[in-house]
């Protein structure tokens, strides 16, 4: 097999570990939030919270755009288009005291989530974390639900300093360099992409990333945007 081919995938198939291993599979790169968390209505509760306080109501579009992003441009968001008397950095440190709670000592992972990963790692795969939490809330949550020792590196938003989100390939290009330097050189086609955000993963096909559509009610839009989204990537997970 070409190395530099893309695997043969089933479209929207199941990620059958065994059959993606046989295929050439060798880097498994997950998204946090709605993807291995059961974690994306706390944000949601927050953005009502945050925003109900100044007499606003969360939008579709607020939600499309803050899901993708860094939480600090999605702190100068807020602040810049609801005029939010606080400076960027208060809100986004507002943010962050309001949720690290909850990624330290409450979230849980989704069902079957641990034990898919904990197979991926026997059978050889690299494992990467790529997310748009902040590095305190991802360490903290990675450490309660016992899953951070299977991971090769984790990779945030904030390591790429703020300028980029995740529709773009940036952050997931970075996890192939990162396990590429320790000497298993992984091209993108050789690489899987977890996440439930539709703009994540089209910004991951764009690198030539194998893509894997996760579903989440909010992440991904609920029942109703669920089939498309499937559709558009090769693989697709309801549950692991």
């Amino acid at each position: 097999m070409d190395p530099n081919s893309s695997p043969a995938v089933s479209s929207t198939s199941y990620p059958d570990l065994k059959a993606l291993s046989k295929e050439g599979v060798r880097l498994l790169i997950f998204d946090l939030d709605g993807t291995l968390l059961d974690s994306m209505s706390v944000w949601h509760d927050v953005d009502k919270e945050f925003l109900g306080r100044y007499g606003y109501e969360v939008t579709p579009d607020y939600t499309e755009f803050v899901k993708r992003v860094s939480i600090e441009d999605a702190a100068r968001y807020t602040q810049t288009k609801y005029r939010i008397p606080m400076t960027w950095q208060e809100v986004a440190a507002t943010w962050e005291s309001m949720v690290y709670e909850f990624y330290r000592s409450e979230v849980n992972l989704k069902e079957g989530a641990k034990e898919y990963l904990v197979e991926a790692k026997r059978l050889g795969f690299s494992l990467s974390v790529t997310t748009s939490l902040s590095r305190q809330n991802a360490g903290a949550a990675l450490t309660h639900t016992g899953i951070k020792e299977l991971f090769d590196c984790v990779i945030t938003l904030e390591d790429l300093g703020g300028k980029i989100d995740k529709s773009s390939p940036d952050i997931f290009l970075r996890a192939t360099e990162y396990v590429s330097a320790s000497g298993i050189r992984i091209e993108p086609c050789r690489a899987l992409v977890f996440d439930d955000v539709p703009q994540a993963l089209k910004g991951a096909r764009t690198g030539g990333f194998l893509t894997c559509a996760v579903y989440d009610n909010i992440g991904c839009g609920g029942p109703e945007g669920w089939e498309r989204f499937a559709a558009e990537c090769d693989f697709s997970v309801m549950r692991f």
